[in-house]
């Protein structure tokens, strides 16, 4: 074989070997434009609990479908306080007793979330079950579906409180399942 045939026979397996493999390999996605907007995956909807109050002052657990949850847990625990926020599906009335807006949400390493609502109106709400309520009703819902989140600080209008109405809330709170209907 001459020298001219055997560089011919050489490109040409390179030249077939360059085009199996990519024609092999998988392709990417160009990357979205700034235009145009970014779908999520649709996989299904996730399960998660909220806690509202029943026809007797105690608090009683509601699953809800949602798209699926935010792997950041401030993310995580945003939506769920969305959903409570926005009521409840199955005719329990709303723990929230005033128009509250949630400013912040953080989550510390220590798996406390630390969460500043709007400020109550003054005076706040009356009654320790109210207030009760309200503050299991939050604490309860983030911490059930919060990935990882253990205990809830509640904040008001930026500002660390000590009570709200006749609840100790000088320390981030772990869950109330006291209150709950079984």
């Amino acid at each position: 074989m001459s020298r001219r045939g055997a560089v011919a026979l050489l490109t040409g397996a390179l030249t077939c070997g360059w085009m199996a493999a990519t024609a092999c390999r998988p392709r990417q996605a160009p990357p979205p434009s700034v235009d145009q907007p970014v779908v999520a995956s649709s996989s299904g909807t996730v399960p998660i609990v909220l806690f509202f109050v029943a026809e007797d002052g105690r608090l009683q657990r509601e699953s809800r479908e949602v798209p699926e949850l935010p792997p950041a847990p401030a993310a995580r625990v945003r939506l769920v306080l969305d959903e409570l926020l926005a009521g409840s599906h199955g005719g329990l009335a709303s723990p929230v007793p005033w128009a509250v807006t949630v400013q912040t949400v953080f989550v510390d390493r220590a798996g406390t979330a630390f969460v500043d609502f709007s400020a109550p109106p003054q005076p706040s709400i009356a009654g320790t079950s109210a207030e009760l309520a309200f503050v299991y009703a939050v604490v309860n819902s983030v911490v059930a579906n919060g990935g990882g989140v253990s205990r809830v600080q509640l904040l008001f209008g930026g500002r660390e409180v000590t009570t709200f109405g006749n609840v100790d809330l000088s320390r981030p709170l772990p869950p109330g399942l006291d209150i709950v209907v079984p």
